[in-house]
């Protein structure tokens, strides 16, 4: 999304600036003042927010809200020569073409600011056209606005207990053209970025009673970064995956082979993904070699004064503690709308304490809004909310971790959560008359859960009851969580949040101090500590503070 385009089509005067706070004259009332050049709407380049402190038009253009989709005219064009020679330089002969009713057209393309001839590959639903995807004799590409994502060919899984995920859709039809006729393709190809498959989320119900589903994607690190995710949410339990042997992709292997090999390529070269049991090393080669390029990827929690110290990884687990009233939910909470507006993250949450889910709705929308949100605020971000963030509700006949991490992971497969949050612990059911490694097993739960489904978990525990002087506790330590030490032994990254009263902060609160006190992997940050504060008056934002004392570093924090 581009915030600046995205505001100046609101007629939002942004006098060539491309960041920062700024004012301007109101699209919606200036004209009607006798003081016409008052530039009374404040300006957020940087978040995409506007208010007017005249007429009280405000909003963002960062939350949009969901869009109604369109449905498109077929262009019943006939196929030119040429375009026929080009899928038969391609071995794809007019039959297939007839059968994924493939048209041609006359359409514009923004990449050469022209009209081209194009291939119109269209996308069925139900006998009913979706969506078109536009290519010309160049490579560029372009799909129908407002049109809904599915995947391509997608009536071709109804019913079946099988499926073939292909990347593009010649990769469908050179299936196809092998025989192979329960095959989809992406509409959008593969990224390196952010792999939020709303396509998928589109079509989620074909896949419910499929038992077997092979990928088949590019050779390409954006491919295998498609796969794995397509894995992710589908459940690597009933996924394979075609390892391309070399080729680029499935018509690069149709053009080279043939159908005969092409068939026996895929049928040896078909590989389950790695589950638990014995690691099988060349099912996790390319996985391996992505590595060595690049290392562990983990993205940052959004306060920029603490990137040094945690970034998050998927495949982990975070404990956050600290006494009471300390804010540790709140600066969860924090964390979770960061990650949902820079990396698009989606998070579920298991939070009793911050009922009722209003109240906590509330919440969130004020942080995303940098206020206290107005109803137009909350009608502003209400798609937002619902697309990144869920609620399990409290069930007290059953409110054991199995069940909720059990909800947890129905939550990947419908809606490719990334992120959770257990708030806090105790609220959880518990044999207490268990042996002493009862709290072993539960947390090794929590690290098969987040490397089964690559999300992150964040595990919020009240320590147990510490001294206190003079109303002021003494800081908590991961030791000092109420049941076992195991909790500092079995996550992967562990923070204690404190808030030190009576320290007012230029936005009017305590400051919170932060400390990271245990980092498994060097690679995410290391020990040390962060300054944070809510200001009151940007809707509970929790803003980053420079230290007031030095920063504690590697080995300083104490235990």
């Amino acid at each position: 999304m581009n915030i600046i385009s995205e505001l100046q089509a609101l007629g939002i005067d942004l006098k060539n600036r491309s960041n920062g706070q700024i004012k301007t004259k109101c699209p919606k009332c200036s004209h009607t003042r006798k003081k016409k050049s008052d530039p009374c709407l404040s300006v957020n380049i940087n978040d995409g927010f506007y208010n007017c402190h005249n007429c009280n038009w405000a909003g963002s253009v960062r939350f949009k809200q969901k869009t109604e989709y369109i449905l498109p005219d077929l262009n019943p064009g006939d196929l030119s020569d040429k375009i026929i020679d080009y899928f038969k330089s391609r071995s794809i002969t007019m039959q297939t073409l007839i059968n994924f009713k493939i048209t041609e057209s006359l359409r514009y393309f923004s990449q050469t600011n022209s009209k081209q001839k194009a291939i119109n590959f269209n996308y069925f639903r139900d006998n009913k056209l979706i969506n078109i995807k536009y290519r010309d004799s160049r490579k560029n590409f372009g799909m129908e606005k407002n049109a809904e994502l599915i995947f391509y060919n997608l009536d071709s899984i109804k019913n079946q207990k099988t499926c073939y995920i292909v990347e593009g859709e010649i990769d469908a039809l050179s299936l196809h053209e092998a025989g192979i006729k329960n095959v989809i393709s992406v509409p959008n190809g593969a990224s390196s970025g952010s792999q939020k498959l709303e396509y998928l989320d589109n079509c989620i119900n074909y896949f419910n009673e499929m038992e077997e589903i092979i990928i088949f994607a590019d050779s390409d690190d954006p491919g295998l970064a498609l796969r794995n995710e397509l894995a992710r949410r589908l459940g690597k339990y009933r996924c394979k995956y075609i390892d391309s042997n070399g080729f680029k992709d499935a018509n690069d292997a149709l053009v080279s082979l043939g159908i005969l090999k092409l068939l026996e390529m895929i049928e040896t070269n078909k590989k389950s993904f790695p589950l638990d049991g014995v690691l099988n090393i060349e099912t996790i080669w390319h996985d391996v070699i992505s590595f060595n390029k690049s290392g562990i990827k983990n993205y940052s929690m959004g306060f920029d004064n603490a990137n040094d110290l945690l970034n998050i990884a998927m495949g982990e687990w975070s404990i956050i503690t600290g006494v009471p009233n300390s804010g540790k939910s709140d600066f969860c909470d924090q964390i979770l709308c960061n990650m949902a507006v820079i990396h698009g993250f989606r998070s579920a949450m298991f939070a009793p304490e911050s009922y009722p889910y209003e109240s906590h709705i509330k919440r969130i929308s004020d942080k995303l809004n940098k206020r206290s949100s107005s109803v137009e605020d909350l009608n502003n971000t209400k798609d937002f909310i619902d697309d990144h963030f869920s609620w399990i509700k409290i069930d007290l006949k059953d409110l054991t971790l199995e069940k909720v991490l059990k909800h947890f992971r129905e939550l990947v497969y419908q809606k490719g959560v990334n992120l959770f949050v257990i708030d806090p612990y105790n609220m959880l059911s518990h044999n207490f008359n268990a042996d002493h490694s009862y709290h072993d097993k539960i947390l090794s739960l929590l690290t098969q859960f987040v490397q089964q489904t690559n999300t992150h978990l964040f595990l919020i525990a009240h320590p147990r009851k510490l001294e206190s002087e003079n109303g002021i506790y003494k800081k908590a330590t991961l030791y000092d969580i109420s049941g076992s030490a195991s909790f500092f032994n079995k996550c992967f990254n562990g923070l204690v949040v404190v808030r030190e009263l009576g320290s007012k902060t230029k936005y009017g609160s305590d400051l919170v101090r932060v400390y990271v006190d245990k980092v498994k992997r060097k690679d995410n940050g290391s020990l040390g500590s962060f300054d944070l504060a809510p200001d009151f008056e940007s809707g509970g934002l929790y803003r980053e503070l420079k230290s007031s004392k030095p920063i504690l570093k590697r080995n300083q924090i104490p235990f």
